[in-house]
C-alpha cells in the first residue's frame, strides 16, 4: 500500500475511535444523571425507614402504657370485688 492509501484507511478508523469516544461520554454522562435521582430516591427511603421506625418506638411505649394500665386497671376491680 502507498502513504496515501494508508491515510485514507486512517480517516475512517479515527472517524470511528471519535465516534466511539463520544458515545461513551454520553453513555457515562446518562449513567451519572440516572443515578443521581437514585441518590434522591435512597435518601427519601432512609428518612422514610426513620419514620417508620420512630413510629414503632412509638407504637412500642403506647402499648406497654396499655398494659400497665391494663394491669392496675385489674388490680383495681380485684379489690372492688374483694371488698364486696
Amino acid at each position: 500500500m502507498n502513504d496515501v492509501a494508508r491515510k485514507q484507511l486512517g480517516w475512517p478508523a479515527a472517524a470511528t475511535l471519535i465516534a466511539a469516544l463520544v458515545s461513551a461520554s454520553l453513555a457515562l454522562a446518562l449513567a451519572q444523571a440516572q443515578q443521581e435521582p437514585t441518590a434522591e430516591s435512597q435518601f427519601a427511603s432512609a428518612r422514610e425507614i426513620g419514620e417508620v421506625k420512630a413510629g414503632l418506638k412509638a407504637l412500642e411505649r403506647t402499648t406497654e402504657q396499655l398494659r400497665t394500665d391494663i394491669r392496675e386497671l385489674r388490680e383495681l376491680v380485684g379489690r372492688l370485688i374483694n371488698e364486696r
